[in-house]
């Protein structure tokens, strides 16, 4: 760890069930320099946006923050939440809600210094250095106020260490999608004021294929992503092509950044014939020109 303030740990999952319509994605970070332990939790349904975000002094229990919980037991993270939700269209009413989730790894974690050069390493300094990926599947129940879920989902997690300096980034595309049980990928582009990184893989149960370069195109509405289409390039060799349609999004001004906007979406991907879901994650100028 270093003496740099913004040093941070942070853990992050997300799941995706197609037949509920639902989708959570949560992070816990801590920036022990600064002593503050950083929580965010979303859920979205039909029924829309439930979400909290809080901090805390930090302390021993770096995955555990305002009532959410991260257990690594062997082949199996436990997720667990008991607590309020907030609907993010109204006033903010308390929802008590919970969550009760295994998530089960698939592909090895992929470890982005695969991806990158000394040269990309630098660029990404100032946005976690150490950064570690892997897709896996979610079962379990979720509990937002009179709604119960029994969910089989599929999904995302990272663990990253380094310096997080939310203002650094002029903008960044953390995207990843998963077909089955059996494949699944992360693209991630940062863009900062020296230069663009890309890193990622393609990945199944037996391997991981890094991503070294990432071509990509967005449609937007108004501020909003639509839909994108992106090729990309393994380590390998081989090239990926996939065509993205956005069903859903939640909208997150940045703690620590008042320039920037966090936009988190639910998206629908077409990769080789198949059909896959996940989470487009852009970071972006709070105010589009």
């Amino acid at each position: 760890m270093s003496g740099e303030l913004d040093w941070n740990e942070s853990y992050y999952f997300n799941f995706f069930d197609a037949k509920q319509a639902l989708t959570a994605f949560m992070r816990i970070g801590n920036k022990p320099n600064r002593n503050e332990k950083s929580v965010f939790l979303f859920v979205m349904n039909k029924d829309g946006v439930f979400g909290i975000r809080n901090t805390e002094p930090c302390d021993e229990n770096k995955t555990l923050c305002s009532g959410l919980r991260f257990e690594n037991k062997g082949d199996v993270w436990k997720i667990t939440y008991n607590g309020p939700l907030f609907d993010m269209s109204k006033e903010p009413v308390p929802i008590m809600s919970s969550l009760d989730i295994d998530w089960r790894p698939v592909n090895p974690e992929m470890d982005y210094h695969d991806c990158v050069d000394a040269a990309g390493e630098a660029l990404s300094a100032k946005t976690a250095s150490e950064h570690f990926e892997q897709f896996g599947v979610a079962t379990g129940k979720v509990v937002v106020g009179d709604s119960s879920f029994q969910v089989e989902a599929t999904g995302e997690r990272d663990k990253s260490e380094g310096v997080r300096d939310w203002g650094s980034p002029k903008m960044w595309l953390w995207l990843n999608s998963v077909y089955g049980a059996d494949l699944g990928w992360n693209a991630t582009k940062l863009s900062t004021q020296m230069g663009d990184v890309d890193a990622g893989f393609v990945g199944t149960k037996d391997c991981n294929d890094p991503v070294v370069k990432i071509d990509i195109d967005l449609d937007y509405d108004g501020a909003i992503p639509k839909s994108y289409r992106m090729t990309m390039h393994g380590k390998s060799g081989k090239s990926y092509d996939v065509e993205a349609k956005i069903l859903k999004y939640a909208q997150l001004p940045m703690q620590g950044s008042k320039d920037m906007m966090l936009i988190e979406t639910i998206s629908q991907t077409v990769m080789d014939g198949r059909t896959g879901f996940g989470i487009a994650e852009l970071l972006v100028p709070s105010k589009r020109e």
